[in-house]
């Protein structure tokens, strides 16, 4: 009986960790580094930008005392809470800062956390279903990893159109295209010692929308700008 569950357990662990482990990994390296590992301010500039342009209220703002650069959108809808690293915030010129945070807003207002919540319950229950009726004892265990990896990678791809989409909506919203391509090239040379140069893990197990595409988007937006003005 302890093995039969074990395996359910193992299963939705491996779930839910592979399609965020960028994410969780830095929230956790964030933390125990100072007294307070999260500051709660108010910021007028931010929270005006993301009424105006995203219709997005927010009641405060948290950073994550931690000079590893990124941002996040989470809470649930009419609920958003935004956290930005000590590293954007203090470092990201006004251009760059509106990118991420026009970025995070876009994952909110698109309801990308509920989409795929929504799709990895339904993976989950697919899963739960396979391992009930097919497999058993240690064998269920194993496949339960195997599973848990394959539904994970999967929703990795999923997450990455996600990621396109909020680059999208933003770059529809953002006054300067041309912060986005900066704050592209701060976050590459951030994590070039962290990411994996091999083509194939990185279709794997990285959800972000390639820096080059991400570069390559603001561009033809710059054009599209000079074009039309």
């Amino acid at each position: 009986m302890e093995t039969e569950i074990f395996k359910y357990v193992i299963f939705g662990l491996i779930l839910a960790y592979i399609p965020l482990w960028t994410q969780i990994n830095l929230f956790i390296l964030s933390l125990g580094r100072s007294k307070n590992p999260v500051t709660v301010i108010k910021d007028k500039a931010i929270s005006k930008l993301l009424l105006e342009k995203t219709d997005t209220r927010l009641e405060s703002i948290k950073i994550s005392e931690s000079y590893l650069l990124f941002g996040m959108m989470i809470g649930i809808p009419t609920l958003p809470q935004l956290i930005l690293s000590r590293g954007v915030y203090d470092s990201f010129t006004k251009d760059e800062l509106e990118y991420v945070v026009l970025h995070e807003a876009g994952h909110y207002k698109l309801w990308h956390s509920v989409k795929e919540l929504v799709v990895g319950i339904m993976f989950f229950l697919i899963g739960v279903y396979i391992l009930s009726k097919m497999f058993f004892g240690n064998e269920g265990i194993i496949v339960a990893v195997l599973l848990g990896v394959v539904f994970g990678i999967l929703m990795i791809q999923i997450g990455r159109m996600k990621e396109l989409e909020a680059d999208s909506y933003t770059l529809e919203r953002i006054s300067n295209p041309q912060g986005m391509i900066t704050a592209t090239y701060k976050f590459r040379e951030a994590y070039k010692s962290r990411s994996s140069n091999n083509q194939l893990i990185r279709f794997l197990l990285y959800r972000g929308n390639p820096y080059e595409n991400r570069i390559r988007m603001a561009n033809k937006e710059i054009e599209r700008r000079k074009s039309t003005s």
